[in-house]
């Protein structure tokens, strides 16, 4: 009988911080959130979860804001926060959206870049092994010497 899952406390900020007809990001409502996120035992994972909800609207800028938010969350509420995003679920929507082909060019490279900020952000800590760089195996050419990293998941 019911269409969508259950709703959190914090579904309705995320959606106000998020909202479709924002002409820029609101940052009263994205600081509200992370006090409130901060504040709460549960508020990390139950913000994830809407965070998700969030990055499977079909507008582009919905998406964009969603990964705006995030970032903020993930640089002001803490280890509990960081656990979170490096969380495969969370991960795992991330890496849906970039390889939707409707997903907007964008989108996805704010994918990318939000991905290597966390991936470096959470390097130190080893409880925070999804999102990690990698270094990228070297190249069939005997004369190739330079060594490039990529972002990779890595799955427990």
């Amino acid at each position: 009988m019911f269409r969508g899952a259950a709703s959190s406390p914090y579904d309705e900020g995320i959606a106000k911080a998020t909202d479709e007809n924002l002409t820029s990001e609101d940052w009263g409502a994205i600081i509200d959130l992370c006090d409130k996120v901060s504040n709460d035992q549960n508020g990390p994972n139950l913000a994830v979860q809407g965070l998700i909800k969030r990055l499977a609207h079909r507008n582009a800028n919905v998406q964009l804001y969603t990964l705006e938010l995030a970032n903020a969350l993930s640089q002001n509420c803490g280890k509990n926060m960081h656990r979170e995003l490096a969380s495969r679920s969370f991960t795992d929507a991330l890496l849906k959206l970039t390889n939707d082909r409707n997903t907007h060019q964008q989108v996805k490279a704010k994918i990318l870049e939000r991905m290597k900020e966390w991936s470096d952000m959470f390097s130190n800590d080893a409880d925070l092994g999804i999102i990690r760089p990698r270094p990228r195996k070297r190249l069939a050419s005997p004369n190739s010497t330079v060594k490039r990293r990529r972002m990779s998941c890595r799955w427990p």
